[in-house]
C-alpha cells in the first residue's frame, strides 16, 4: 500500500517510492551506513548488507528454551508425599567480643547538635511589616507635560 503525503502546495507525494529510490544513497551522520541499513566500506561500497548484520545480532541473541528443560511441573498428581522431612538447620555461632583499640573520646558529645538556619522564608512571613504610602509627585503622572530632552 502506497503511502500518499499531500504537501502544502498540494503535491501528491508516495514516500514509499522516494525510500526505494533512494535506499542506496550514503545517510547522513558518522556511521558509514546507507538509507537502507547496509555497513559501508572505502568509497561507499557495501561491506555486510543489512541481513547479515541482522543475522550476527539475532545469534548472539537467542530466543526463549524451546524445550522443558527446566522441570516445570504441570500438576502436583504425580509427585509422591514425603511425611517426614527433616532441615538441617546450622546453630548460630557464639561471638566472643573484642577489646577495642581506639581510645573513646569522653568529650564529644552524644547527639549532634541542631543549628537553626538564619533568615528562613517562614521568618520573615511571619515578621510584623509597617507599610506606609506616599503620594506620588504630580509632574510624572501621565497627562503630564514630560520634562527633558525631547528629540536629539
Amino acid at each position: 500500500m502506497a503511502t500518499n503525503h499531500r504537501t502544502a502546495r498540494g503535491i501528491q507525494v508516495d514516500m514509499d517510492r522516494l525510500r526505494l529510490a533512494n535506499e542506496t544513497t550514503i545517510a547522513v551522520g558518522n556511521m558509514k551506513v546507507n538509507a537502507r541499513g547496509d555497513q559501508l566500506g572505502a568509497g561507499g561500497k557495501v561491506i555486510k548488507t543489512r541481513q547479515q548484520i541482522m543475522a550476527e545480532k539475532n545469534k548472539l541473541h537467542k530466543g526463549p528454551i524451546a524445550d522443558n528443560s527446566i522441570g516445570v511441573v504441570e500438576s502436583m498428581d504425580h509427585i509422591p508425599y514425603q511425611e517426614s522431612v527433616v532441615i538441617d538447620i546450622p546453630q548460630p555461632q557464639t561471638v566472643t567480643p573484642v577489646a577495642e583499640s581506639t581510645p573513646v573520646l569522653e568529650s564529644a558529645p552524644a547527639e549532634p547538635t541542631y543549628t537553626k538556619p538564619r533568615g528562613s522564608f517562614a521568618d520573615s512571613v511571619a515578621k510584623e511589616t509597617e507599610v506606609t504610602q506616599e503620594l506620588l509627585d504630580p509632574s510624572i503622572l501621565p497627562g503630564s507635560k514630560p520634562t527633558g530632552v525631547q528629540r536629539i
